[in-house]
């Protein structure tokens, strides 16, 4: 087993380090150890994963009008749905016998431009057009990422849930609006890091809490307003005075989330029934090592958006119920995969992009249960396994190198200059947010907002204060952004659309709330959410617990903890940065204090 080794980005030129364990995994799936650190690996895959930029185009088979990830303008073909999975065309047909005068990456490159591509990801959905990336959705607009809801709308991350707006992580919630990272909660809004909660609003950190307003922290309590009790009649009072106006709502917003930040104890992970873990969200997992919201995982590392059976896995993302996968994104139920993108029950593969129960293959495309291909050709078992090896050997001889320079090899995830979207249309932007200027260093594409034929025919300040104003006309209306008001050139970053609309399902929750109307669009409704949330950098602390109170002052302990009026001894690795306000505890003390 090799021993830990610092090496240097060839992207970011930041350095990295590889230790013993990791490549104990490159010998047992049979890779080199990667060139570019974790989070550039990162970005590099989810770059692949465009889910909010949608197009209006044409099939390229049944010529019909589609929603497609997809520019009309893309190289390559892109069939609706039913035409992708259909009998009417082959895959195989597109197959290449291999140059060994181009380097792979050039040859599957030109691979991609001819071979067709599903206009999105969506099975099983019924009146769910504009979704993307989506399973067993009824009733869904503008949801991704989103599997068996029904009637959400303007969601990233819903599941199992229905009639939830503007929500970001959620699982098992009904008539939520604007929470995140929460589950089995009921009309319970603008809420971050909460279950079992109902009838609220503006909570953090609460458990088993109903008719409660602006608090956090807080176990099985109701009628409680800035983590006070109060009478009903009192509750109501406040929860009508600064809910229903849009003006006072936004106040409390800012007041909420700088109070939550000063005066709630931050639990330095948000995981529960976990062996051996490091990251953020991680759920019932055992040896999760730098990982982000998994579920039920074991002995992965650098993984994100994952779980449910997943285990022997690094550097992936949205893998879930299989082993032995490195460097994908979106694969199920699949063995040994490497480098695949968007596709499920593979064996030993190898460089895939939209397949589907393919094995033993190698740099294939739109392909579909078949076995011993490369280029989308296939062969016989004895002539893959002697082709792939020469193809291994001819990338690490003459590798691609990109118009950065950077140099790919076998073992390197498919090269930026390939990926048929721009940087900030992907999460690539949520999860490793960056600048335009920045993008254009790393040589990532961006995509900038086209100035549409339509003219805004309301701006936020148009609009009325309270919900009760609103007539039906609205849903006529083209609203202007106020981030593209007050600020373009940020708005671009985050994907803001300039203007939107209000549909009628969603004025039909604002009335039923009585919640006044968004002046933000969708986009920068679900950035703002991602903005609460912490990133995936990880930071060695100490907890924050200096005895009797916090270590920064802000927060004087009510109970006693193990180690007294000492410093606790504790140390972890957290995704609250050194430098921030939160106080953060480690787990007994914020049990101490908090359950």
């Amino acid at each position: 087993m090799s021993l830990a080794e610092t090496r240097t980005c060839q992207s970011c030129r930041a350095s990295f380090e590889i230790d013993a364990q990791d490549f104990a995994f490159y010998e047992r799936v049979k890779v080199p150890a990667p060139t570019f650190c974790w989070k550039c690996r990162l970005a590099r895959r989810l770059q692949w994963r465009n889910e909010k930029y949608l197009y209006k185009r044409e099939c390229d088979l049944c010529k019909k009008s589609v929603i497609s990830m997809y520019k009309p303008e893309t190289p390559f073909p892109v069939y609706c749905h039913e035409c992708w999975w259909s009998d009417k065309w082959d895959p195989s047909s597109y197959g290449k016998d291999y140059d060994f005068f181009k380097p792979f990456f050039a040859q599957f490159g030109e691979l991609q431009n001819t071979v067709p591509k599903p206009a999105m990801y969506a099975t099983d959905n019924v009146q769910s057009e504009y979704c993307n990336y989506t399973a067993h959705m009824k009733g869904g607009y503008l949801m991704f990422g989103s599997w068996f809801s029904e009637d959400c709308g303007n969601g990233q991350t819903v599941l199992e849930s229905k009639d939830c707006w503007d929500c970001l992580f959620i699982r098992s919630c009904e008539l939520c609006l604007g929470t995140i990272d929460s589950g089995k909660c009921y009309q319970t809004h603008f809420s971050q890091k909460c279950a079992d909660c109902a009838d609220s609003a503006f909570l953090y950190d609460c458990r088993n809490c109903q008719n409660c307003l602006f608090s956090w922290n807080l176990r099985s309590k109701s009628y409680h307003v800035w983590n006070k009790p109060v009478l009903k009649e009192e509750f109501e009072k406040i929860k009508k005075e600064t809910t229903s106006s849009a003006v006072a709502l936004e106040k409390a917003v800012q007041e909420f989330h700088k109070i939550v930040r000063e005066q709630a104890v931050h639990k330095f992970m948000t995981g529960e029934r976990n062996q051996n873990v490091s990251g953020e969200f991680i759920y019932n997992s055992k040896n999760i090592s730098k990982s982000y919201y998994i579920h039920d995982g074991q002995d992965e590392k650098y993984a994100v958006r994952g779980g449910k059976g997943q285990k022997d896995a690094m550097d992936v993302f949205g893998v879930h119920a299989g082993e032995l996968a490195y460097e994908c994104n979106n694969i199920d139920f699949s063995s040994r995969a490497l480098f695949c993108v968007n596709g499920e029950n593979h064996l030993n593969t190898e460089y895939l992009t939209d397949s589907f129960n393919m094995k033993n293959s190698f740099g294939c495309i739109s392909m579909r249960g078949k076995e011993y291909c490369i280029l989308n050709k296939q062969y016989s078992k004895e002539s893959f396994d002697e082709l792939r090896i020469k193809i291994i050997e001819q990338m690490n001889s003459t590798p691609y190198i990109d118009r950065k320079g950077r140099i790919y090899k076998y073992g390197e995830m498919f090269p930026i200059e390939i990926i048929p979207h721009n940087y900030n249309e992907t999460l690539a932007q949520d999860y490793v947010p960056i600048t335009e200027e920045r993008a254009a260093e790393l040589g990532y594409g961006w995509q900038v907002v086209e100035e549409k034929g339509y003219t805004s025919t309301k701006t936020g300040k148009d609009l009325p204060d309270t919900i009760a104003e609103v007539d039906d006309s609205i849903l006529n209306e083209i609203i202007l952004c106020d981030a593209w008001e007050q600020d373009k050139k940020k708005a671009q970053e985050h994907g803001c659309t300039k203007a939107f609309r209000i549909s009628a399902n969603e004025l039909a929750m604002y009335r039923k709330w009585n919640i006044p109307l968004p002046h933000k669009c969708p986009n920068t409704r679900i950035f703002e959410s991602w903005k609460l949330r912490n990133l995936i950098d990880l930071y060695k602390r100490t907890c924050g617990c200096a005895g009797i109170a916090s270590d920064n002052g802000a927060y004087k302990n009510s109970a006693s903890h193990s180690h007294g009026q000492n410093h606790c001894p504790v140390e972890f690795e957290t995704s609250y940065a050194p430098n921030r306000p939160e106080t953060v505890y480690c787990e007994q003390c914020y049990q101490s204090e908090v359950a």
